[in-house]
């Protein structure tokens, strides 16, 4: 999810566990959801890691430009802000697997 110089690689883990273990609830009901043949069980869920996920992607995007205003040089506190590398394979497949939650919702929804 992202790369931060010195620290390593961080994953949705890493990010916030609050965050992380509410996506995997949602992702849990959506695997329930197709076991029972509930399209509106997966839509719901498809609809809620799309919302937690673009959230944490933009408190993610927030605290980091905000994490180095103690910095008192603007521009060097840019520089530390732009050294926080997101890694968008990890991003694209949690939008991706939303996306296909709410599309196989539509499609198990017309085949009933």
């Amino acid at each position: 999810m992202l790369h931060i110089p010195i620290i390593g690689n961080w994953n949705y883990w890493d990010v916030d566990t609050v965050l992380a273990s509410i996506l995997y609830v949602f992702a849990a009901t959506g695997l329930l959801g197709v076991i029972l043949r509930k399209p509106t069980l997966i839509k719901f869920s498809g609809w809620s890691v799309l919302i937690v996920v673009a959230f944490t992607l933009m408190a993610v995007y927030f605290k980091v430009n905000d994490y180095f205003s103690f910095i008192p040089f603007k521009k060097l506190a840019r520089i530390a802000a732009h050294m926080v590398h997101y890694r968008w394979l990890g991003w694209g497949m949690l939008f991706s697997g939303a996306l296909i939650m709410i599309i196989s919702s539509r499609m198990l929804a017309k085949k009933r």
